[in-house]
């Protein structure tokens, strides 16, 4: 090839690939990726997380009532800038940074469960998902 052709092909693709239409449908996809990865983390949520946090994930779970400490209302989690705090989240889901609520790090925490239970890589994916899901449901 020569070089006019090939520095041809590349703006081509570089006009392709910065294309409004070419990044809608990335931001599109990203939002239906971004739905079934909420979906698959309200399963994960019930199964885990609702019997304190409740359905509603307000803190009001059938055994919120016997917690030393009430439950937090997930879905009022504070932004931080302006933005869901995806980090922290995620983080305290796996068991890396403590909340006094969660008690000492002795006791076990959910990244710890995911973990022994499906494995450290599938455990990021519950957490990533779990994480997409508490963020759809802020007020």
């Amino acid at each position: 090839m020569t070089r006019k052709l090939i520095a041809t092909m590349v703006l081509v693709l570089g006009a392709i690939l910065i294309s409004p239409s070419f990044l809608t449908t990335q931001s599109v996809l990203a939002g239906q990726e971004s739905k079934k990865s909420a979906a698959e983390g309200r399963k994960i949520f019930m199964q885990n997380c609702a019997t304190c946090h409740g359905a509603s994930a307000k803190g009001d779970g059938p055994t919120a009532r016997l917690l030393k400490k009430a439950p937090a209302d997930l879905t009022k989690i504070e932004k931080v800038d302006g933005k869901f705090p995806r980090i922290r989240i995620q983080r305290v889901i796996a068991g890396e940074d403590m909340l006094e609520s969660h008690g000492s790090r002795d006791m076990p925490v959910w990244g710890t469960v995911l973990r022994q239970k499906h494995g450290p890589a599938f455990a990021q994916l519950e957490i990533y998902n779990l994480t997409n899901y508490i963020e759809s449901i802020q007020k």
